[in-house]
Order: structure tokens, then C-alpha cells, then sequence
């Protein structure tokens, strides 16, 4: 665990995400739930809202293709592409 840091630990299938749009298009949500094991990137259909779930919140379009783009860049550097790559931080998780 990162000290003081609240942590979504990836990989495992334990990590349910899904996407959510506003009802009038104006913004969308991402919910990350914390639903027991299943298989990385199964999809299910019975969403429940829960007390313990993460949102991340997009209000514009734009605040939504930073976050792609960072996941992309992270992709690449995670595939061995570090070039043009900030410096390693050490988290320890």
C-alpha cells in the first residue's frame, strides 16, 4: 500500500469498470467497483451503485482524451517505450 494513498490495483479481475453517460449527454462517468474475481475485462450488465465505488467524472470531451492519451503513453511505456518518459517514482504497492 501506498502510505496516505487510496489504491485500484489493476490485473487481477477484481476491478469491475464501466462507463456511464449523463442522461442529457453532458458529461460521463467512469465507476470503478471493487466486485470479487472475474476475468480481466469481463463485462457484466447488472450495474448496482455502491457506497464503495470510484468515479472519475468527465465534464468535457477534452478532460476525456487527456486521460486516454495518458493510458496510452502508459501502454507504451509499460510495452518498453520509454522515451520522452517523466522520471521513475518510487510507489511501492
Amino acid at each position: 500500500m501506498i502510505d496516505g494513498k487510496a489504491v485500484v490495483k489493476f490485473g487481477t479481475g477484481d476491478i469491475l469498470i464501466t462507463p456511464m453517460v449523463k442522461t442529457d449527454f453532458s458529461g460521463g462517468f467512469i465507476v470503478l467497483q471493487n466486485k470479487g474475481t472475474h476475468v480481466v475485462g469481463e463485462q457484466t450488465q447488472n450495474f448496482e451503485p455502491g457506497d464503495d465505488d470510484t468515479v472519475l467524472l468527465f465534464d468535457t470531451l477534452e478532460s476525456l482524451e487527456v486521460l486516454i492519451e495518458r493510458l496510452q503513453k502508459l501502454k507504451e511505456m509499460m510495452s518498453g517505450d520509454t522515451s520522452n518518459c517523466y522520471k521513475e517514482i518510487e510507489y511501492s504497492c
